[in-house]
C-alpha cells in the first residue's frame, strides 16, 4: 500500500551549491531506485546547527515529498544513513507532518551571564599538601549529596578574604538556571 511521506535531509555545508544540486539528484535517483515517486523537492536553506555534527557546523536542509510503499522505507532510510553526502535524515508520514507551513530559524546562542565578555580573572587551583585533598573530598561529598557549592570552595581560616561558600540544593540551582534562561529568552 503506497502512502505519501516527507523526507528532510541535511547536506554538510562543506559542499558548494553546485555540489548540493548533484547530491539532490543522487537522492532522487536513490528514492526512485526503491520504487518511490517524487512529488516535490524544496531547498529550505543553509542553517547553523545547535552543535557540531561530525565536525560540521552548518548544513543545507532539503525537504522531499514522495509516495512509496511502506516496505521500501527501511531500505531508503538505510541507504541514506550510509551515504557520505547526507549528514542526517528523517522520514515521516505526510499526515504526521501536517499541511501547515513552517519556517526554520537560525540557531542563536544564549549567554546566561548577560555580559558581552567575561573579564573576571581565573581562579588558581592549589594542589599542594593534604589540605587540598581534604577539600576535594569535601566537595565530592557535597556534590554527591545533592548540594552545589557556588563560590568560595576553600573552608580553612586562610581564605577569610574570599566569599563564604553558598550551598544550595540541586532543585534550587535548576530553578535559578531556568529563570535566567527565561529572562534571557524574553529579551530576545
Amino acid at each position: 500500500m503506497t502512502k505519501q511521506y516527507e523526507l528532510l535531509y541535511i547536506i554538510p555545508a562543506t559542499f558548494t551549491d553546485d555540489d548540493v544540486g548533484g547530491i539532490e539528484s543522487n537522492v532522487k535517483a536513490l528514492l526512485e531506485k526503491y520504487g518511490a515517486t517524487i512529488d516535490s523537492t524544496e531547498r529550505l536553506g543553509k542553517f547553523k546547527f545547535a552543535y557540531p555534527i561530525k565536525k560540521v557546523r552548518h548544513g543545507h536542509y532539503i525537504q522531499v515529498r514522495f509516495t512509496a510503499d511502506g516496505d521500501s522505507l527501511a531500505k531508503i532510510d538505510e541507504a541514506l544513513r550510509i551515504s557520505p553526502e547526507v549528514l542526517r535524515q528523517l522520514i515521516l508520514r505526510a499526515d504526521e507532518v501536517g499541511s501547515e507551513k513552517y519556517e526554520l530559524i537560525q540557531f542563536t546562542e544564549v549567554n546566561l551571564d548577560n555580559k558581552e565578555s567575561d573579564d573576571r580573572p581565573r581562579r588558581r587551583r592549589e594542589d599542594s599538601g593534604d589540605a587540598s585533598s581534604e577539600s576535594k573530598d569535601d566537595r565530592k561529598a557535597e556534590i554527591s549529596s545533592g548540594v552545589a557549592v557556588l563560590e568560595g570552595e576553600k573552608k580553612d581560616d586562610a581564605s577569610k578574604d574570599e566569599a563564604p561558600a553558598v550551598k544550595i540544593s540541586a532543585e534550587e540551582l535548576d530553578k535559578k538556571i531556568d529563570s535566567a534562561l527565561k529572562d534571557n529568552a524574553e529579551k530576545i
